[in-house]
């Protein structure tokens, strides 16, 4: 399995505090059967250095070297989750806080929140040849009673990313409702820990296998923590496994969402090209279809 959402480093956000806590993650993702981990650290919200990118780069540096020196054989990957701000573009196109070299690039929404001008906000990474994942939509307050909101987003291009623990319930009754709803809907991609210790949010992702694959098969529930994020990886288009729906089928909040963030068209359905971004380093996808209903690649 592939977890792509984890706050493994040490001693730079709300995640573990030293290097030993730091290794007991990758003991229990390696037990749960992960075989790859994606460091995502916050950016712009809840680090301890005041968004000092130099720390952050010494420390993944750090991190690199004792995973090296431990022996542990687990296969690591490189990102950042972005918290949104009116900056939010600007700042991922000068330090390209993307997974690895590819064109995926988390972003976390306010949890109580989506602000407005979200669409234009997307369209810009977009227009940049970013392909913006959604961090836990079903954690956000205005996402679960509006999930017309999130579909929007999705039909325009977005990925989405489901936590392991909201499908087992260990966020409680109404997140649980809500990433249920997500999936049954196709409007999150894939799941990931986003683990932060290694005894109140672990690494661990077998168990949201299980419950995912009573929601929406085994077959689809495996791909969301195999074939999905690993395509991620290779900076391919993501694999085709359903159309997204939009639960409500209203559109009226497309106008809310299209108010300033910043200039740009707005509620455009687009294709992105992985491969085409800034950095990118190319190669082939499968056809995703999403928005208009039409295939189109990323690659």
């Amino acid at each position: 399995m592939i977890d792509l959402h984890t706050h493994m480093l040490w001693g730079w956000d709300d995640g573990p505090d030293e290097w030993s806590q730091s290794l007991s993650m990758l003991q229990i993702a390696a037990k749960d059967g992960v075989t790859a981990v994606c460091l995502t650290p916050h950016v712009y919200r809840l680090d301890r250095y005041k968004g000092d990118l130099a720390v952050l780069g010494r420390l993944m540096d750090e991190f690199r070297k004792a995973v090296a020196a431990s022996g542990v054989g687990t296969e690591l990957h490189w990102g950042a989750e972005v918290s949104v701000h009116a900056e939010v573009v600007r700042a991922i196109e000068r330090f390209r806080f993307t997974i690895d070299a590819t064109n995926y690039v988390f972003i976390e929404f306010p949890s109580e929140c989506v602000p407005p001008g979200s669409t234009n906000l997307v369209y810009g990474l977009m227009s940049k040849g970013f392909v913006p994942i959604i961090s836990h939509p079903e954690r956000n307050t205005e996402f679960a009673a509006r999930p017309e909101l999130l579909h929007e987003l999705v039909a325009m291009g977005c990925a989405a990313q489901v936590t392991a623990m909201s499908l087992t319930g260990e966020f409680g009754r109404e997140t649980r409702s809500a990433a249920g709803l997500f999936m049954t809907h196709n409007l999150v991609h894939f799941i990931a820990s986003d683990a932060h210790g290694a005894v109140l949010r672990p690494p661990v992702l077998s168990r949201a296998v299980e419950a995912a694959a009573k929601i929406v098969g085994t077959e689809k529930a495996w791909a969301m923590v195999t074939e999905i994020p690993q395509a991620i990886l290779e900076n391919r288009a993501l694999p085709d496994w359903g159309e997204p729906t939009n639960p409500l089928r209203r559109s009226s909040w497309t106008r809310r969402l299209s108010k300033p963030w910043g200039k740009g068209r707005t509620g455009t359905a687009m294709g992105i090209a992985a491969g085409t971004g800034p950095g990118s380093g190319g190669g082939t996808g499968r056809e995703t279809r999403r928005g208009t209903g039409r295939g189109r690649t990323r690659e």
